[in-house]
């Protein structure tokens, strides 16, 4: 009984499933949907499977159809995609460490190989677990492939390569990173050994190799449905190299080998020198770096105690011929990538670091050979290698941090908007600063803008539903989020058009926007400062604004914005965020625009009671104005001194602005006068009286 559990605790299984555990479990549940996977889980969940195959059918048809499959199957639940990511991670480390195995089965390299590539520190994109999951479905579809095939041939079973081909054909239809490394097959299968252990000779080699023409025979199928009859090939990205190559051949090649060198260099000695470079404390915060360093220090620990208990029983083996199956790895990895060029080349940064995706076992590989060769130094080779798995692992953990980060403002985001935003018009553009969220953007938030906001009945008026209605019947949607600083760019959808009653449209590949610039409500989202709704009569003098928000701040239009029939942000933002200032302050601002200044004094009242307070001056000005509105000129006074005091040149004209408003707006009497007079005297606006 002890020697069983023994063997299963020391297993290769066993110790790659508590690898995976260190670098991609902890803390699963805090983490949540991003990037790419909003839009495409909104497009699922609220508009049908037809929307998604639509949506795939420019770029990945037959990846979509695996989406149509997993969706259904897993839910709306980040948790659940993020174990399952978890396991597939794990499963494509255990085929290579087995695929490797069958070819050297007394070596210990083909473990090195397996722990390194599953670790792996230059791609930060496995905790994107939906998306990701569905690319290692089709990474594990390749390494089953290529597993069966070597089982194949060594059982001298058609079954088993039948059932490889079908595996091949899911990869090379799907997508395009692992495409290439089809040719892989035949360089795995040259290095498989001859049941016989006498020399072999090369007859019986070719006889081997005979054995790819299927797989051959399949690549060019597919390839040449893909030249001639798939339309939309370079919908994404347009051959670039080749374009370079034919208009001159010299500087084509010249500019490809430099691509090759960036490439290498990123996705292999960069990105296994990245875990150890130093951390900016101040980004990454005191208490995740102790959790990376004592994390890092724990899985070295545990490899280099594992690995060493394992020199008994394994020699490291052939190092030169890893290295050759490495570099071979490595550059069939990258083929597509060199076709495209410089675009997609690997960088360790998001989102450029999906690109190391297909270099990875190469970039194993390479390492596991170098590590080999140092067979005359155990000790050192054990050490480097515990070293290289335990401080990735600590890299991923940074990486985790970045993605929780992110989770937590995107649900900052969308609770503050639904406590200041309770219904929003249908045709609506959302214009905003660029969010601090860091694998996220405008066209990711957009997917669960419209999860909000566009559910039946939540509409303010039977006119708004019908008009919703019609805009999804048309295979329309109702509603859009900008980021300012990108949108207004040459070229895309607002570039020169910050004026009233501009059309607009925005393709979003399973179904399109059409807006114009007269239904816009601008926010400003800066934590710790609250989600605030711009004033089109104040903040173009807000000077604490980014220049292309308050460029476009004149368009906010409040009015799209109703009371009745709120609209709560998706299950998955679940819980509501505790009620703070920022609660107060949207429910004041709603308060606000309804024209109820008594409610306004009473939540600034509340406000008061807690342990927080106003983070942007400019959350003080409908308080401000409220105090103005129910007489209370004291407090209005004490208020603006104190907001004046954040910075007497940012907040001159803003201030002014909101009292000559005051001055125009609120009701008036003799201590309206005085109170417009002293601030007159504090503040030296031009546009009110003069004492």
């Amino acid at each position: 009984m002890k020697s069983r559990l023994s063997s299963f605790i020391f297993h290769p299984s066993s110790f790659l499933f508590a690898l995976a555990i260190l670098a991609y479990a902890p803390f699963f549940w805090e983490r949540g949907f991003y990037w790419d996977e909003l839009p495409w889980t909104w497009v699922y969940y609220q508009l049908g499977p037809a929307a998604l195959t639509k949506l795939f059918s420019t770029s990945r048809p037959f990846w979509g159809i695996i989406y149509q499959v997993m969706l259904p199957l897993i839910g709306p639940h980040p948790w659940a995609w993020q174990l399952l990511m978890l396991t597939l991670r794990w499963l494509t480390a255990i085929l290579v460490w087995r695929l490797f195995r069958q070819l050297w089965p007394d070596s210990s390299l083909p473990q090195w190989a397996a722990a390194l590539f599953l670790v792996y520190p230059g791609l930060g994109q496995n905790f994107i677990a939906l998306m990701y999951t569905h690319f290692y479905i089709i990474l594990n579809a390749f390494l089953l492939s290529v597993y069966l095939t070597i089982i194949a041939i060594q059982r001298k079973s058609w079954a088993l390569h039948i059932a490889a081909l079908i595996l091949a054909l899911a990869n090379l239809l799907t997508m395009e990173y692992f495409y290439f490394l089809e040719f892989f097959r035949i360089i795995i299968i040259w290095y498989l050994p001859h049941p016989q252990k006498n020399p072999v000779s090369l007859a019986a080699q070719a006889k081997k190799l005979l054995t790819y023409l299927p797989y051959f025979a399949l690549f060019l199928a597919v390839t040449f449905w893909r030249a001639f009859f798939f339309t939309n090939q370079t919908a994404s990205y347009s051959y670039q190299t080749l374009t370079e190559i034919k208009s001159n051949f010299f500087l084509g090649i010249w500019n490809l080998l430099l691509n090759i060198l960036n490439a290498f260099w990123e996705s292999v000695p960069h990105a296994w020198l990245y875990p150890f470079e130093p951390v900016n404390l101040t980004t990454l915060g005191l208490y995740t770096a102790i959790g990376a360093f004592t994390l890092a220090i724990i899985a070295t620990l545990i490899s280099g105690l594992y690995f060493h208990s394992r020199t008994t029983s394994t020699t490291p083996g052939p190092s030169t011929p890893f290295l050759i199956l490495g570099l071979s790895a490595w550059i069939l990895g990258g083929g597509a990538f060199w076709i495209v060029g410089a675009r997609t080349l690997p960088q360790l940064h998001f989102s450029a670091d999906r690109f190391t995706l297909s270099f990875m076992l190469g970039s194993s590989l390479i390492i596991t050979s170098l590590l080999g060769f140092l067979g005359k130094y155990p000790k050192t080779q054990i050490t480097l290698l515990a070293l290289l798995i335990g401080f990735s692992v600590g890299r991923q953990f940074q990486t985790n941090a970045t993605y929780r980060r992110d989770w937590d403002t995107q649900r900052s985001i969308f609770w503050q908007m639904s406590w200041r935003i309770p219904a929003l018009e249908p045709g609506t553009t959302i214009i905003t600063n660029d969010l601090p969220v860091e694998v996220s953007s405008d066209n990711s938030l957009t997917g669960p803008l419209n999860w909000m906001y566009d559910q039946p009945g939540l509409s303010s008026s039977p006119a708004a539903e019908t008009q919703r209605q019609q805009t999804l019947q048309a295979g329309n949607m109702n509603y859009m989020l900008y980021f300012a600083s990108v949108r207004t760019q040459e070229g895309r959808a607002l570039a020169s058009k910050l004026e009233p009653g501009i059309a607009f449209e925005q393709n979003y590949l399973a179904t399109r926007f059409f807006g114009n610039t007269s239904n816009m409500v601008v926010l400003n989202f800066a934590p710790p400062g609250c989600l605030r709704i711009l004033d089109p009569e104040i903040d173009p003098l807000n000077k604490l604004l980014p220049p292309s928000l308050r460029d476009a701040a004149f368009l906010s239009n409040p009015t799209l914005i109703h009371a009745e029939n709120p609209a709560s942000p998706p299950e998955f933002y679940n819980p509501e965020l505790s009620h703070g200032w920022c609660y107060y302050f949207s429910q004041a601002e709603l308060a606000r625009q309804l024209g109820n200044w008594p409610k306004v004094v009473r939540l600034y009242q509340q406000a008061s009671k807690l342990n927080d307070h106003a983070n942007d001056p400019l959350e003080n000005f409908v308080f401000i104005e409220a105090f103005a509105h129910t007489g209370d000129w004291d407090s209005a006074q004490e208020l603006t001194k104190s907001t004046y005091r954040f910075s007497k040149e940012y907040l001159r004209p803003t201030l002014c602005k909101l009292w000559e408003r005051i001055h125009t707006r609120a009701p008036g009497d003799t201590a309206k006068t005085a109170a417009v007079q002293l601030v007159q005297n504090e503040l030296k606006c031009a546009s009110l009286p003069q004492p």
